[in-house]
């Protein structure tokens, strides 16, 4: 059952027709932002009989079924992948997987880094000075303080927004404080493993206070990366573009040829050491994948 926000304004609890499952390939017929045809029953009950085409959308492998492609949700503009300065801990890897799917759907990407109010130091700085000199908005903000929440509202106004990262970064939790009201269930972080337990269960959509829509999903242990070949990763690291010309070989993975320039890039602190670890780590894993 789906729950469908009618243009008027009613929502109606709806069941998919069997019509629309059979003309869906993949395993995502309906997902959260989707545009649908419904059939109202009555005041509250209704029946989905077409799901329009989708504008963009945030997506990867789907699990145990990594041959198709599961649509998380639909129809938004951006993706604001959110992170914590530590408990758990900053994990860029999982930043460069996120922001390169939001690339392949069509989203613009957000980072969020949370929980400023536990500290920072120079790493931190180094990553905030990475991706805002790549165009990226990168927000520090804490959900107990309120720093840095006002830009956040701002870049959220008017827009569709996904919020996606691994658990425990407090997703949740700045929903609850960007929507009063809202009583998201939020979950500390395990003392023992140093990660977060997973209380978001489904995908939600709410609406914002003060204009816009933003969507909820269930913290990511992975991001699986769908329709990107290992020789095209480099297309998304825009830091590697001006030495990569220079790099002896013709097209060069920057990995192991001699004479790469982007990796010379990274021994003269020209590139961030952590980018190019990413890039290979993600280069790696579609490697094994095929």
């Amino acid at each position: 059952m789906f729950d469908v926000l009618a243009s008027d304004h009613r929502r109606l609890r709806c069941e998919l027709r069997q019509k629309v499952k059979f003309a869906t390939s993949g395993v995502s017929p309906v997902t959260v932002g989707d545009d649908v045809m419904v059939t109202p029953i009555d005041e509250t009950v209704g029946a989905i009989d077409k799901v329009l085409p989708r504008r963009t959308a945030f997506f990867r492998p789907a699990k145990l079924r990594e041959s198709e492609r599961q649509v998380i949700a639909a129809n938004l503009d951006r993706l604001a992948v959110v992170g914590s300065v530590v408990s758990p801990p900053l994990k860029t890897g999982l930043i460069d997987r996120v922001v390169i799917a939001a690339q392949l759907g069509q989203l613009t990407p957000i980072i969020v880094i949370n929980k400023v109010d536990l500290g920072s130091n120079g790493e931190l700085a180094e990553v905030v000075r990475t991706y805002t000199s790549l165009g990226f908005p990168t927000l520090l903000v804490s959900a107990i303080t309120g720093e840095g929440l006002e830009l956040l509202r701002e870049h959220l106004k008017d827009h569709r927004t996904i919020f996606a990262g691994h658990s425990g970064v407090g997703k949740s939790t700045l929903l609850n404080v960007l929507i009063p009201g809202l009583k998201q269930a939020t979950s500390e972080v395990s003392s023992h493993s140093g990660r977060g337990k997973h209380r978001t269960t489904t995908i939600e959509l709410f609406e914002l206070p003060h204009g816009g829509l933003v969507v909820d999903s269930p913290g990511l242990k992975v991001m699986g990366l769908w329709e990107l070949e290992r020789d095209d990763v480099a297309d998304y690291y825009p830091d590697f573009r001006l030495h990569a010309v220079d790099c002896r070989f013709q097209p060069c993975s920057h990995s192991h040829e001699p004479g790469c320039a982007v990796k010379i890039a990274v021994q003269e602190g020209k590139v961030s050491r952590f980018r190019h670890e990413n890039y290979l780590a993600i280069r790696e894993s579609l490697e094994i994948d095929l």
